[in-house]
């Protein structure tokens, strides 16, 4: 069995404000008289309350439940995983940070590859970890995770923690279950897999349904900003086995996740009809994004995400059309590392499809 960092494997630490949820379930009836934490009195009349309503001003008053019972529950029934088995934080990213502090000591060899998802290095170099990449593999169109080379290096490197976002960013290549459930056997069982799913909600064919349940020595990570449209709200969770969450949990910040945010995700997790209206609206839009600039000759990689990256025949090109696009107001995302920085990536937004968007884009 994989190990957490060093200094977590015997030592238990203690919440020392586990919340008034908590608190309740573990007395076994509700507490109505709440002078416990400090909080502010309701009056005078917040001016919350007469921009956003009063609903609003009381969840801004009162701490949030650190352990976001009740969505850990919505996700644990819909994918019929325990309560135990789900982890709540303030979006995807301080997942993956807290991935790291959780498994890995300084020193200790990561494996990933060579320009994916930023922040894993971002978050990889600020916690001391040795971080090995591995190129991407071209294949015909596609550009994807060279899973073999880095199940090798992993081997060879004896690294404590091994990142695929699958479907990655920013190459929108996506792995099917099969080829998960491969990886982790291939890995050694002393080396976590970090497996990001933040675009997987948009992986809706039969044939691209994601692993189901929990996953030895793995922790998957997902959000509901793309998918639910709460990025500025930051929520995101992980599915992971229940003495991983546990340990999760004696080390995150215990209030990561506010009132508001998790109210909101409980309303938008609840109404079904939402998200897959969403989804699909992106998927298409994606979709018309993909034909109209592939019609004008550009290389547009298979993206199982909402954003297509376009491949330049050099990162000199890319970067000039991408400065030629912002001195047209236009943002657009070229990664940092030098691997892809000949990729451009392209949100599926109806913003996309406007002619002196395409025009640079395509421009010669």
């Amino acid at each position: 069995m994989a190990k957490f960092a060093d200094h977590l494997i015997h030592h238990t630490i203690i919440n020392p404000f586990p919340g008034m949820t908590r608190l309740e379930a573990v007395l076994g009836h509700p507490l109505s008289v709440r002078v416990s934490s400090n909080e502010s009195m309701a009056e005078p009349l917040s001016p919350l309350a007469a921009r956003f309503g009063s609903e609003i001003a009381e969840l801004a008053r009162l701490y949030p439940d650190p352990y976001a019972f009740e969505l850990r529950q919505r996700i644990a029934d819909r994918y019929d995983v325990m309560g135990e088995e789900v982890l709540f934080d303030s979006g995807a990213d301080s997942l993956i940070l807290l991935a790291l502090r959780l498994f890995c000591n300084v020193g200790d060899t990561v494996v990933c590859s060579a320009g994916t998802y930023p922040t894993f290095r971002y978050f990889a170099q600020g916690a001391g970890v040795n971080l090995a990449e591995v190129p991407y593999q071209q294949e015909g169109s596609l550009l994807r995770a060279d899973l073999a080379a880095m199940v090798e290096l992993a081997q060879r490197s004896q690294a404590k923690l091994l990142y695929l976002a699958n479907p990655d960013n920013p190459t929108g290549h996506y792995w099917g279950a099969q080829d998960i459930f491969n990886l982790r056997e291939q890995l050694p069982a002393d080396t976590w897999l970090l497996l990001d799913e933040a675009y997987v909600d948009f992986c809706v064919a039969a044939q691209d349904k994601p692993p189901q349940g929990i996953l030895p020595n793995t922790l998957r990570v997902r959000t509901l900003s793309k998918a639910y449209a709460l990025a500025g709200l930051r929520v995101g969770y992980a599915l992971a086995p229940a003495y991983v969450v546990n340990k999760a949990d004696q080390i995150r910040p215990q209030f990561g996740l506010s009132s508001f945010a998790q109210l909101a995700a409980q309303t938008v997790l609840d109404d079904r009809h939402f998200s897959l209206q969403l989804i699909m609206a992106t998927i298409a839009m994606r979709q018309q994004l993909s034909v109209k600039l592939m019609t004008r000759g550009l290389n547009v990689l298979p993206s199982s995400t909402n954003f297509v990256a376009v491949s330049y025949e050099s990162s000199e090109r890319s970067l000039a059309i991408q400065q030629a696009l912002w001195d047209a107001g236009v943002a657009v995302h070229c990664p940092p590392h030098p691997a892809v920085r000949h990729l451009l990536r392209i949100t599926a937004d109806p913003q996309a499809l406007q002619d002196k968007v395409i025009d640079i884009l395509a421009r010669r």
